[in-house]
């Protein structure tokens, strides 16, 4: 008979209410009415005062409630929290919010989440570090140059014109609806960020709809969607118009006797000069145009946006240069006398695609993949990178320079080489994937560049550079960035290799393939060599599900290295040598059964620290395993590393208690029994992860004698008792609706 291991709970002091059925029913109803992207993340009440602080940092409000400033508790992220005033608009919220999940741009705000508490709405998007146009413009001093200002304008027209775009899978395109200053959100380079979706409408087949429920701000709402009720993404086109006057005058549209429609020429005493009275002439004309009344005469977000670039082209060739503004934070915009990348004759004679069409016979499943993404040309390029003046690497494989986009967006240009072997299929096969892809650790392509003398990707920009550089820095890395890298890692290699993705390999997991932003977040890179292993999941039969496991495998090992860099500080050039760093994390785990001789002593002075690098190494151990098919999944490895954090951050350890996450018992170091107590105002299923991890990591993960919660007993406090069945399931229904202030777990053994 297998020795089991039995865990109870005891739940002490006074229930807090959560959530209660009803509302759970209500979204219930509506989760079969909406179609909600798969990354989005459900929020608890409770897990959103613990963000916000209890509400403590107010950022914002408006007709609808409030928006605050919060921190993500696991991941450190900056987040806004917008809570709505009213309770009885669920049906319009969840509308909003699968709106927005249905989109990835870089000029509409990353959604995060939601919340439908018990008394009240609440969505978590990105936090964007500049505030809103309405702001800036209206109740700042800041100063804004005309490009500055042209690509604020860049950015809201290209959102729109990616709404507009027939791009949802049901056909529909999105009107957005409340156009206006106050809904242009503004990073710390000026990007502009499409926010607020809460009137927004799906028009399906890009039909006009017409309603009498006629929502948004009337200062910037189209006349004829106001009287007529006839909804159209031309409605939005005026609403731009509008905004666009705004820009150029930094005054409302209309206040007082101050009309910017129907009045003279009217422009910011700061931008109104000789050399730019051109430009500001055209992007009147332009926000005239869509701001006719004859609706069929207003043109198209696409057709804007590609006129408010030809005029930021222009007003760089009459200045020569942009402003000092943006030179000051984007260094690739001055001009020296470095050159671009030089081709010799063999890559003159590849002349545009036709290398791809002549070489590759999926050539139209490669146009089509790519379809969605900008086609830059070279001459934009050189525009983009001021002519290659700011080399961030450089080796065999190509060199990546970093540039500005029209919108402000600051970039990353990667020329492939002619020296890589076999680029074109490099080339090819990382479009393919990363196009198709998207999560927040994952690196987003915005376009590419076909030109056969410059074949090129354009990245969103890492401000950090790669982790190896930050690897080989002098710079403090403190414990729990190392920490946050690693599980955000691990999230986008189990994303890679979920059925959803295509069960994608990445097959070159490296600190030098990682790439790492202003707030430590890391970006998986280097697709060049992934391979997408099922197209298809209902195909495979067991057998090759076995096989495309293993395949899988390989990128846990190299993930299992990626973080013997992280607690070590030990890097590698060439992958080849990455096996003379696990030699010495084996050798010191040989040696004291915990590899802390291993670890870089920056990160080993506090105790508890220690405990964690310790559970991180016996992790490891499993990862590096040269048994492939004894290895975790990487669903396993970031399930695990996201429990050993909470349980960190929250000081919550067994006293000489050690659960193997892989289904073995817990370390023999315990004697019959030990505790673990977890005190504070909302201890939840959700937010209790070490007590539910322990029972997921015995049971989920194919323990000898998994374990299932039953009913709790009589007496004071509760108590679930396991018996031996299934797992977690019936612990996280008995937990959900209910809340304590102080929980006690043990450990015993039978």
């Amino acid at each position: 008979m297998h020795h089991t291991e039995i865990c109870g709970i005891i739940f002490i002091a006074q229930e807090n209410k959560i959530m209660t059925g009803n509302i759970t029913q209500c979204y219930d109803k509506l989760k079969f009415k909406v179609d909600i992207n798969q990354n989005i993340k459900v929020f608890t009440e409770d897990e959103i005062k613990r963000i916000t602080s209890n509400f403590s940092i107010p950022i914002g409000q408006g007709g609808f409630g409030e928006v605050y400033k919060g921190t993500l508790d696991d991941d450190y992220d900056l987040v806004a929290v917008k809570r709505y005033i009213s309770k009885d608009l669920r049906k319009e919220f969840m509308e909003e919010v699968s709106i927005h999940s249905q989109m990835s741009h870089r000029n509409v705000v990353e959604l995060i989440g939601y919340c439908i508490g018990e008394s009240t709405l609440m969505i978590v998007t990105k936090y964007i570090s500049k505030g809103n146009l309405d702001d800036i413009l209206h109740n700042s001093d800041i100063s804004i140059p005309l490009d500055v200002r042209l690509g604020i304008a860049i950015g809201c027209a290209d959102a729109l014109s990616y709404m507009h775009s027939m791009h949802l899978s049901n056909g529909s395109l999105i009107c957005h609806g409340d156009i206006k200053p106050a809904n242009i959100l503004l990073d710390s380079n000026l990007t502009s960020k499409l926010s607020d979706f809460g009137v927004s409408r799906l028009l399906s087949g890009g039909v006009t709809q017409y309603t009498v429920h006629i929502k948004g701000s009337v200062s910037y709402m189209d006349p004829i969607y106001f009287h007529e009720g006839c909804l159209t993404p031309r409605s939005d086109v005026y609403s731009f118009g509008m905004v666009l006057l705004e820009l150029i005058a930094r005054k409302r549209v209309r206040k007082g006797d101050i009309n910017l429609i129907g009045g003279g020429e009217i422009f910011d005493a700061e931008i109104a000069n000789r050399s730019n009275m051109k430009i500001l002439k055209e992007m009147r004309k332009l926000a005239i145009e869509c701001l006719t009344l004859d609706i069929h005469k207003r043109p198209q977000m696409n057709v804007v946006a590609k006129r408010l670039r030809t005029l930021k082209k222009e007003l760089k060739d009459l200045h020569g240069r942009y402003s000092e503004h943006i030179l000051a934070s984007h260094r690739s915009w001055r001009k020296n006398d470095n050159q671009g990348p030089s081709y010799n004759s063999r890559m003159q004679l590849k002349k545009s695609l036709s290398i791809f069409k002549r070489n590759l016979s999926n050539s139209s499943k490669i146009l089509l993949g790519l379809g969605n993404m900008r086609i830059f040309t070279q001459e934009e390029l050189n525009e983009i990178t001021q002519n290659y003046s700011c080399l961030l690497s450089g080796g065999t494989s190509g060199k990546v320079y970093k540039g500005t986009l029209e919108d402000n967006t600051v970039v990353a240009v990667r020329i492939f080489s002619e020296e890589l072997e076999g680029f074109e299929e490099a080339f090819i096969n990382g479009g393919m994937i990363l196009s198709q892809i998207v999560h927040k650790n994952i690196i987003r392509l915005l376009g590419y560049c076909l030109n056969a003398d410059c074949p090129a990707f354009v990245y969103e920009y890492a401000a950090r550079g790669t982790l190896s550089d930050i690897l080989d820095g002098r710079d403090d890395f403190p414990l729990h960035l190392r920490v946050k890298i690693a599980v955000e890692t691990a999230e986008a290699l189990e994303y890679l290799h979920s059925s959803a993705a295509g069960m994608i390999r990445h097959g070159y997991v490296a600190p030098s393939k990682t790439l790492v932003d202003d707030s430590f977040t890391p970006k998986l890179t280097g697709f060049s060599w992934a391979q997408r292993l099922n197209n298809d999941d209902s195909a495979i039969h067991d057998h090759d599900k076995y096989c495309v496991s293993l395949k899988l495998k390989t990128d846990v090992y190299q993930f299992g290295v990626l973080v013997l860099t992280l607690i070590s500080r030990k890097n590698f050039v060439f992958y080849a040598d990455h096996e003379h760093l696990v030699s010495q994390f084996l050798a010191a785990y040989k040696a004291d059964n915990s590899g802390r001789a291993f670890c870089d002593d920056d990160i080993t002075t506090r105790t508890e620290d220690v405990a964690l690098l310790e559970e991180i190494g016996r992790l490891l151990l499993k990862c590096i395993c040269l048994e492939i098919d004894q290895r975790p999944t990487m669903k396993q490895v970031a399930q695990h590393l996201r429990i050993i954090r909470r349980c960190w951050k929250n000081n919550c350890t067994a006293d000489g208690a050690s659960l193997d996450p892989f289904g073995g018992p817990p370390s023999g170091r315990h004697q019959k029994s030990s505790s673990c107590v977890a005190e504070g105002p909302y201890l939840t299923a959700r937010t209790l992860h070490l007590p539910l991890g322990w029972a997921e990591g015995y049971g989920a993960f194919g323990g000898s004698t998994p374990v299932e919660w039953s009913q709790p007993v009589e007496g004071e406090g509760r108590i679930l008792q396991p018996t031996p069945n299934s797992c977690l399931s019936r612990a996280q229904a008995l937990m959900d609706g209910k809340a304590y202030q102080r929980v006690t777990i043990f450990l015993s053994k039978r």
